[in-house]
């Protein structure tokens, strides 16, 4: 048999961190989820993905229900760090708030989050208000309203700000299943999902500044 040359030699395989072996069942995993649904992940297969036993996703994840709220909690705290630090930039115009939520709407259509969070609620895995992080987020903007409205009469409630955030949260999400763009369509079709963000970010905007 001819001796390969060193050039034909694989590089040894390098062994992956912990850390990073967790990383790689977790991309697994939401890729099947966003391609498929929850009933996708499973864990053998998973493992085939990664190159790791069985045994090795249970070991970092316990079990598969574990595995499915690990990879719906990381896709979450994703999107609540992006949308956090655009509140605390605190958005003054209509047009801001527009491109806030043009941003929303973009991460749960790209990657594919808004379908499998719904997919996830049909499957009995439905992640609460609180775990969406809509508190969170309402208090920030209530931080900031309470800035701009320093030295007026009345401050309105936290409910108030509350239901305002939460409102075009579930609108985008819902949105972001229903009214995926299409290659070829324009933002400014008549009653398309780019103007009726444009639309609400209006509302919103308007109501935080004088409800």
């Amino acid at each position: 048999m001819p001796r390969r040359s060193a050039s034909e030699v694989p590089p040894p395989r390098r062994r992956r961190t912990a850390a990073e072996a967790r990383t790689a069942i977790l991309d697994a995993a939401e890729r099947r989820l966003v391609a498929a649904g929850p009933a996708a992940i499973r864990l053998q297969e998973v493992a085939a993905d990664v190159g790791v036993s069985h045994p090795t996703v249970l070991h970092h994840f316990g079990s598969r229900e574990a595995l499915v709220e690990a990879v719906v909690a990381r896709a979450l705290d994703s999107l609540h760090a992006g949308l956090l630090a655009a509140v605390r930039a605190s958005p003054e115009r209509p047009a801001e708030v527009a491109a806030l939520l043009d941003s929303v709407f973009d991460a749960l259509v790209r990657g594919g989050h808004g379908r499998a969070f719904l997919w996830l609620a049909l499957s009995g895995y439905a992640p609460t208000v609180e775990e969406l992080r809509v508190r969170s987020v309402a208090e920030a903007v209530h931080a900031v309203r309470r800035v701009r409205r320093t030295g007026r009469k009345r401050m309105p409630p936290f409910e108030d700000t509350y239901f305002t955030v939460l409102l075009p949260a579930l609108a985008l999400l819902a949105l972001s299943v229903t009214e995926q763009p299409a290659e070829g369509t324009s933002d400014e079709e008549p009653c398309g999902p780019h103007r009726f963000r444009a639309w609400l970010a209006r509302l919103i905007h308007e109501h935080l500044e004088k409800g």
